[in-house]
């Protein structure tokens, strides 16, 4: 088969994430700061051999038939009236359902690459547009990373350059037990069970400037914020007894999306805690723990 490109998927975290309300049509708005990481899969893509798209992948929790592959290659050729196929090898790092946005990165990259196979047919505010269709998040990875994001995720804005530089300055570890989240599932609890965890919208720009004031300055303990961490906190206490230990040596921790990935921010000038770290989280959360030291990717789709 002919190769057309390889791009890199990058695996984001959000430093900051909370829920303003449910909206008319069943959505959730929602005020976060994105960041996309040097850590992601990796997509090749070939001249389709017999006409029509392939998805290569060995990871079992794909549906072949039913992705965010298949989905952005259909909206891609509805859009431009693109009648050329593709066979897609998706190497997969990223765990699924952990809060990473594995699948709309993957989405995002996507469109990225096949716009320019066929001669940048879109514009960057078409693929955007078009990245809605696919997925709430792929906004996010198709604008320059990090971001503030608003409405369901895809409304976003380029963070403050000066909060972008200051995160060099703290170490970070992302991680995920043997266990998966169902995103829908969780904003189902969430709208039905939880909905005093909502935040205003003034209440959420409060918060998110007081951790970009924090992140600027240099603390080394941040305010964090996530929607989702009370729930998940309540219903797995070793995950809250994890944080509190890790915040009793100034470590920050805090759930990603809506789970069950974490990351840990340490301040460099605590030294390497990494050892600490990989012993604390395996003791908490099991052998079976998928840990990744890596750090914010300084562009979008490169590492």
């Amino acid at each position: 088969m002919e190769e057309l490109a390889k791009v890199f998927s990058p695996a984001k975290i959000n430093l900051f994430l909370a829920v303003t309300g449910l909206r008319q049509d069943g959505y959730h708005n929602i005020l976060s700061a994105n960041c996309a990481l040097a850590f992601g899969d990796e997509i090749t893509i070939f001249r389709s051999p017999n006409g029509g798209d392939e998805i290569i992948c060995d990871e079992p929790f794909l549906n072949k038939k039913n992705n965010t592959i298949t989905t952005t290659l259909n909206v891609f050729r509805e859009k431009t009236g693109l009648r050329q196929h593709f066979t897609v090898q998706l190497k997969k790092f990223i765990p699924h359902e952990a809060g990473f946005g594995g699948g709309s990165s993957n989405a995002a990259a996507l469109l990225h690459a096949i716009n320019e196979i066929c001669g940048n047919l879109l514009s960057p505010t078409e693929l955007v547009d078009l990245g809605k269709i696919v997925g709430a998040d792929c906004p996010c990875f198709i604008h320059n990373m990090p971001n503030i994001a608003a409405g369901i995720g895809d409304i976003c804005r380029p963070m403050d350059r000066k909060i972008i530089s200051a995160l060099e300055n703290y170490d970070l570890l992302i991680f995920k037990p043997a266990f998966g989240i169902s995103t829908k599932e969780v904003y189902g609890i969430l709208r039905k069970k939880f909905q005093h965890l909502y935040l205003s919208e003034e209440e959420a720009n409060r918060r998110l400037l007081s951790l970009q004031n924090a992140i600027g300055t240099g603390q080394v303990l941040l305010p964090l914020n996530n929607t989702f961490s009370e729930i998940f906190f309540s219903e797995h206490e070793n995950f809250r007894e994890l944080h509190d230990e890790m915040k009793s040596i100034e470590i920050n921790m805090m759930l990603t999306g809506s789970g069950s990935g974490c990351f840990c921010l340490s301040h460099r000038s605590l030294g390497d805690k990494n050892n600490i770290l990989e012993d604390m989280i395996f003791r908490y959360c099991g052998k079976a723990t998928f840990i990744k030291h890596t750090s914010f990717a300084r562009g979008n789709f490169s590492p």
